[in-house]
C-alpha cells in the first residue's frame, strides 16, 4: 500500500510538473512560434523602437520582404518586449530601428536573424542570429552570432 501511494504521489507531481515545463518552450511553427524565436533574437530593450512592418529574407539589407501578417503582428507586438512603433522605413527620431527577419525552417533546425541602426548620421548598427533545434517537441537555441559596428569618429 505504501509503494502504491509513493508511486501515485510521483506521477501526480510528473504529471503537475509537466504542463509548466511545456508552456514555458517554444513549440510549431505557427506566428506565436516564429514572433517567439524572433524576440529572443532581438533581445529586450526598455527604449521605444521603431520596427519594419515587415519581415525581410535578409534584414541586413532590406531584400525580399514581406509584409508582416495582422497575426503575426500581433505576436510579435506580445513577443517583444520593448515599447514598438510599426513604421514603413526608418524615421530619423524615432529610436533604434530594427528589421526583423523571416525565420528559416528546415526540418529539425531553424535560423533567425534581426538588424538594428541607431538613428543620426553616426549612429552604430549591427545584427543577431541564433540557430534553432528542434528537442524533445520544442525548440531551443543551438548556436548564435552578433556583430557591432560604429562608423569611425563616432
Amino acid at each position: 500500500m505504501l509503494k502504491r501511494s509513493i508511486l501515485a504521489a510521483t506521477l501526480a507531481v510528473g504529471l503537475l510538473a509537466t504542463p509548466s515545463f511545456a508552456a514555458t518552450g517554444i513549440h510549431g511553427r505557427g506566428a506565436n512560434a516564429q514572433a517567439a524565436m524572433i524576440a529572443e533574437t532581438a533581445g529586450s530593450s526598455k527604449q521605444r523602437v521603431q520596427v519594419l512592418n515587415q519581415l525581410c529574407e535578409n534584414p541586413n539589407t532590406q531584400h525580399r520582404c514581406v509584409s508582416l501578417k495582422p497575426s503575426v503582428q500581433r505576436a510579435l507586438d506580445d513577443a517583444i518586449s520593448a515599447p514598438i512603433t510599426w513604421v514603413g522605413h526608418q524615421q530619423p527620431h524615432a529610436g533604434q530601428f530594427w528589421v526583423l527577419g523571416t525565420v528559416r525552417f528546415n526540418g529539425s533546425t531553424a535560423t533567425t536573424i534581426v538588424s538594428w541602426r541607431d538613428p543620426g548620421p553616426y549612429g552604430c548598427f549591427g545584427w543577431t542570429s541564433l540557430g534553432w533545434e528542434r528537442r524533445h517537441g520544442g525548440w531551443t537555441t543551438s548556436s548564435g552570432i552578433a556583430t557591432e559596428g560604429c562608423p569611425a569618429g563616432a
